[in-house]
């Protein structure tokens, strides 16, 4: 099985709540900025941000 994309995540989350960065972020407890760099596919989820969000998503679905 695949692991779950970040950034694919986090679009497909805030698209089925219409959502933006800012409040994904909020609830989330991430930094705004790291959100869009996550976002972008620039830069990689560190294990401790995998977690948050994955679990942050898993619990609001």
């Amino acid at each position: 099985m695949d692991k779950p994309n970040i950034s694919e995540s986090i679009i497909q989350y805030e698209k089925d709540k219409n959502m933006n960065d800012t409040q994904f972020a909020f609830e989330s407890h991430l930094a705004v900025e790291r959100v869009h760099n996550l976002k972008s596919g620039e830069y990689e989820a560190t294990p401790d941000e995998e977690k948050t969000i994955l679990e942050y998503i898993k619990l609001h679905r």
